[in-house]
This record gives C-alpha cells, sequence and structure tokens, in this order.
C-alpha cells in the first residue's frame, strides 16, 4: 500500500517559503472577525509601518511576502522498483517542477499550514515525466518541532510532512520512455484497485535572512533584521523568503488510502529521550513519528520525519543500533519477534538523502506473520522504545474546512487498523482541542471503516479538533500533539450581513473589504494596486473571477488567504457589477481575459497590470 509499495519515485532539494507574516499575530489581524486591526485610527499607510517596525521588535520576519512557496534545485534522486534504489534509471535527475501558495487556516498556528497550487510536474514534455493538475491542495501533517534543535532560528527546528494525490481520471500524465521505473508505473495505473499517485514529502532544515548560522536572539540575528528594516523602509518590494531542505516519494494511491497523510501503520514518538542527549523537553533533538508497512518478507519503515538531526550540516544523531520488534498488544513489554535491525549507516544523513528517509529491510516470513496481528516498536540498543505503534488511527477525509457561518457540512473520517480500513463498530470522538472545550461527539465505524461527523459554521471562529479512536487519549483534550493525534481544523468565516448591506461605492468597498489586504500584504501592489479606483474598474472583470468561490482551490484564488467574508464578497460584486462598462475595459470584450479554453488567461493579465503601474 501506498508510497511505501515498489515501484516508487524519489527526489530531493529545497523550497522556498514567502508567506505574508504580519496576519500571524492578534495585534494587527482577528481571525475570528477576518479583519485587520487598524489600531487608533491608523490607515493602510500606518499600518504597513507599523509592520515593518515590527521585524525588530516582534519577530515579523517577512512583511513583504507574497504567499508563494516554489521548489528550487529539485530533482528525481532514484527509483525503487523493488531491489533497493537505483540512481540509473533513465528518469533520474530530472527536474521537479511545484509553486503553491502557503496559507495558514488558522493564521496564528502552525498546524494548518496548506499549500494551494495549480499543477506538479517530475521531468518535461518530451521527456520521462509524470505531470498532473492539481485536484487537491497539500497538507501539512506530523509538525516534529525537536527535528533539529540546534538549527534554533524560527521555525528552523521543525519539520513538516505534505501530502496530496493525483487521480489517474483527472489528468495525470505518465511518460515513460525508456525509465523502467515508470514503466512499471503506467502498468500498475492500469490496476483498477490503484486511484492515481500518491505524493508525500518532508521539509526540514529552514533557514532564514538567508543565513544557515543564526539563532534566535542571536547579535546575528538581531542585526539582519535591522538590515531587513532598513530595507524596507528605503522603499521598493522587500521580500524575505525562507528556504528548507526537502525530500520526498511518489508512489501508487490506491483504494481505501487517505489522501492527505499516511495511512500506512503509524509508529508513534513515545518523547524518549535519546541517550547521551538533552531530553526532548529541553529542547534536546526527538525523534519524530514514523509509518510502516509490513509485506510477508519485508518490512518498509518512512522515517524522513523521524531521526532528529544533531547539528546544521544537517547530520543525523548516531542513536546506535535500532530495531524494529513485534509486541504483545496487550502487553508492550513482551517482545514476540525482533524483525529488523538498523546500523546508523542505514539512516544516517547520506542513506537520507539517498532513499528520501525511506528504509526496506528483509524480514523472516515467519516473524512477519507475527508482527501482522502483533504492535510495532522501534527500540535502541538498550531497549528504550523510541516509536510504538497505535494499530488504530483516524484519519480526516479533509484535513482544513473552511465554512461561512450559519452553514454547515458533514465531515467524513476514515478509521485504520494496522493500514487497512478497519471494521464496523469501532467508537472515534472528535473533541475541540482545549481547556474548556466540551468532550465532543462519538459515532461508530460503517462497514467501511467510515463515520461522519457534523461540522456547523454557527460562530465565527476557528476551531482544532482532535481524532480519538477507541478512547486513546483522555478527555478533554487540552493540547494538540501533533505527532501522535489526528486532527483537522475547522475555520469560520463571519457572515458580515451589515457589510454585505452597505451601498457599493468605492470608498465604502475600500474601507471594508480591500484595505484589509491592501494593508496586510504590499506585494499586491506589483500586481494590482488595491487602493486605486480606477485599477480596479480596470480589471473588474478579472477581479470577480478571482474572487469566485468556484476558484477556491486555485493558485490565483483572492485573496491569498482565502479569508474574504460572504458579506465582503457581496459588496465587492455589488461594486463591480456597478461598473457598467466593466466588461470592456480589460480590451475588446470580456473574452481577452480568457484562452482558447475558456480558461482564465493569467500571463496575459498578468502582463496587462504590470504594464499599467
Amino acid at each position: 500500500m501506498s508510497v511505501l509499495e515498489t515501484p516508487r519515485i524519489l527526489f530531493r532539494g529545497e523550497i522556498s517559503w514567502d508567506p505574508v507574516t504580519t496576519n500571524n499575530y492578534q495585534g494587527n489581524y482577528d481571525e475570528d472577525d477576518c479583519a485587520t486591526v487598524f489600531n487608533c485610527g491608523a490607515n493602510v499607510a500606518r499600518f504597513r509601518q507599523s509592520a515593518i517596525n515590527q521585524v525588530g521588535t516582534d519577530g515579523n520576519w517577512n512583511p513583504h511576502g507574497t504567499h508563494r512557496s516554489t521548489y528550487f534545485n529539485t530533482f528525481v534522486s532514484g527509483v525503487d522498483t523493488g531491489a533497493g534504489v537505483n540512481t540509473t534509471d533513465s528518469f533520474c535527475g530530472a527536474a521537479v517542477e511545484f509553486s503553491g501558495m502557503l496559507v495558514d487556516c488558522e493564521p496564528y498556528g502552525s498546524t494548518s499550514s496548506q499549500l494551494f497550487f495549480n499543477a506538479m510536474s517530475l521531468g518535461i514534455p518530451g521527456g520521462c515525466r509524470i505531470y498532473s493538475p492539481r485536484v487537491m491542495r497539500f497538507h501539512d501533517r506530523y509538525i516534529n518541532f525537536g527535528r533539529n534543535p540546534a538549527n534554533n532560528m524560527i521555525a528552523g527546528v521543525a519539520s513538516v510532512m505534505w501530502q496530496t494525490c493525483f487521480p489517474k481520471d483527472a489528468g495525470l500524465v505518465v511518460d515513460a520512455h525508456d525509465s523502467i521505473a515508470l514503466q512499471l508505473l503506467q502498468g500498475a495505473l492500469a490496476d483498477p484497485d490503484v486511484l492515481g499517485v500518491s505524493v508525500r514529502w518532508d521539509s526540514y532544515r529552514t533557514i532564514y535572512f538567508d543565513d544557515a548560522t543564526l539563532s534566535n536572539g542571536s547579535p546575528a540575528s538581531v542585526k539582519r533584521g535591522a538590515e531587513l528594516i532598513a530595507k524596507l523602509n528605503g522603499g521598493g518590494w522587500q521580500p524575505n523568503p525562507a528556504r528548507s531542505l526537502l525530500v520526498g516519494v511518489v508512489g501508487l494511491w490506491r483504494r481505501g488510502e487517505p489522501t492527505f497523510e499516511a495511512g500506512d501503520r503509524a509508529l508513534l514518538a513515545t518523547g524518549a529521550a535519546i541517550p547521551g542527549q538533552t531530553s526532548p523537553a529541553k529542547r534536546g533533538p526527538a525523534v519524530g513519528s514514523a509509518h510502516a508497512r509490513l509485506s510477508d518478507d519485508s518490512i518498509t519503515l518512512d522515517l524522513s520525519n523521524c531521526i532528529p538531526e544533531i547539528d546544521r550540516v544537517p547530520n543525523k544523531v548516531d542513536m546506535g543500533t535500532l530495531s524494529v520488534v513485534a509486541v504483545d498488544p496487550n502487553d508492550s513489554n513482551t517482545v514476540l519477534a525482533t524483525l529488523a535491525r538498523l546500523n546508523y549507516s542505514q539512516y544516517d544523513k547520506a542513506a537520507y538523502d539517498t532513499g528520501s528517509g525511506i528504509v526496506c529491510v528483509a524480514v523472516d516470513p515467519a516473524d512477519a506473520r507475527i508482527a501482522a496481528k502483533a504492535n510495532l516498536q522501534l527500540r535502541g540498543a538498550n531497549g528504550v522504545v523510541y516509536l510504538d505503534e497505535a494499530p488504530v488511527r483516524a484519519i480526516p477525509s479533509q484535513p482544513n474546512v473552511y465554512l461561512d457561518e450559519d452553514d454547515s457540512i458533514e465531515t467524513e473520517v476514515r478509521v485504520y487498523d494496522r493500514g487497512r480500513p478497519a471494521a464496523a463498530g469501532i467508537e472515534v470522538t472528535m473533541t475541540p482541542i482545549g481547556a474548556n472545550g466540551p468532550i465532543g461527539n462519538s459515532q461508530s465505524t460503517d462497514a467501511n471503516g467510515i463515520v461522519k461527523f457534523p461540522l456547523s459554521g454557527s460562530t465565527a471562529l476557528v476551531t482544532a479538533y482532535a481524532l480519538i479512536p477507541q478512547s486513546q487519549v483522555s478527555l478533554p483534550v487540552t493540547q494538540l500533539n501533533t505527532q501522535v493525534m489526528t486532527f483537522l481544523t475547522l475555520r469560520v468565516l463571519p457572515a458580515d450581513t451589515a457589510i454585505a448591506q452597505l451601498p457599493p461605492t468605492w470608498a465604502n468597498v475600500h474601507q471594508h473589504v480591500l484595505s484589509n489586504w491592501e494593508a496586510m500584504a504590499p506585494c499586491m501592489d506589483n500586481w494590482l494596486r488595491l487602493g486605486d479606483e480606477a485599477q480596479i474598474a480596470r480589471y473588474a472583470p478579472m477581479i470577480r473571477m478571482l474572487t469566485d468561490p468556484a476558484s477556491f482551490e486555485s493558485y490565483r484564488f483572492m485573496p491569498v488567504v482565502r479569508d474574504m467574508t460572504p458579506g465582503q464578497r457581496t459588496l465587492l460584486w455589488n461594486y463591480l457589477d456597478s461598473l457598467t462598462a466593466g466588461a470592456n475595459l480589460m480590451g475588446t470584450s470580456e473574452s481577452s481575459s480568457v484562452d482558447e479554453a475558456g480558461e482564465p488567461d493569467f500571463s496575459r493579465l498578468s502582463r496587462e497590470m504590470r504594464g499599467n503601474l
């Protein structure tokens, strides 16, 4: 099942992160009201200056960000067709291309990030290639805050697992040519049980201000912040993206497997300290959760988000020989079989880079039969248990859910038992995370291992819900543990009916709608001046198209952060509709804004906007 079976395609490289960070702070942004906070009557210019000042005082490291996140120096590093990693296949060395918009469902938090994008490509047209348009965005899962404490600059200590899937009936292209791996992938896609391909990758070792030596509060980091402030105050557009390393894998997506996170056997972090290292509680390196696939004669481990680093290189912590064991489900101290032993060379930096963190080891078939019904553990040489399997996992079909106030939906949660869809009758509780939250709602799985929970938007707010199968975690849940819990985030946008009823004048549209993003995202000046009445009028048809909820998943949806309320949209659209000449302001007709297939011609529109600045 999943990317842990073969054939699989491995890749590695880097990614840039360029989010606007000003809305991460309550003093700047109200995430419940979806509104920029103009304190003490501040206007757009004063708000922008305040955001610049916060670079030095409050950690606002990128007030001129674009939200764009782009792979660079990323390539197919190897393939595995069942005999180990091969770096000579014709597909190896091909470029991997991805550009997305990084958006937090909850702006104040760090656990609800998502990447909105239009397509992903490994390879180029005319050569060995995997290409697909986006159907579903990437979501972050299993953020590991103990991954590399030596890289202690902002979120540099952390790593994140990302995943989405591409259905084979939605434009997926596999051009194999003479690549054996792609030929096998093509053949596997013909199986009715295979829905498409799954892409999973891990980002880690994030650096800021283009300086891999910085630490929080150090004189060097203070200096870098001051230099950025000077550049921002000097005028112009001054983005300050961060950069991470990444390793990834493309594999099969089978029927019944989750879309946005690993559905394999879940080996969860126990929080045990690594001997000779500072304890995790004191911000020492911590072992992160992992996933495993057991076959008749092998075990494949996804350690991409698991083994921590010891330095900024980043080299892996030498934890000695690690053992994968099967233990009695009723007595975790009783070892029933030792499945595999991993020495340091199998999980060090070189092995991590080569295999994208995936390790496959032969297993005695008799031991594999025992492990099929036992629990798996990862243990150190001294017997310390670093990872312990949670056999039952409840995984949401939608990790981040947006609702408008007074709307409601039913969200689906699928339960897995040792990596396979569970049977009927397993109780799952969906409970809000918070010290004073209610216990939540409990449902039992149907014959397909699925439970459905109602979600309502009665009040505008952001809520994270933990999904607890079989009372595995005591209730109420006061704090989210991203290494142990599965969860979803619900964001309810306020109706803003009073705004919807305002006269559709320019003054009202700018004050109650456009000024929010004009103040928060100065980068917009490069494409569309949100405070320029004439330019808004000129591009009225385009603005209406890009703010249409039907384009919500698109890379170019406006606003990027997906927080326009129904009332704001109504006022904006009423204003745009009142511009009777709007259909002809972009050229000969509104059709000039679309291509021959009827899709938005964003390249032309982008050039036109830049030409009219």
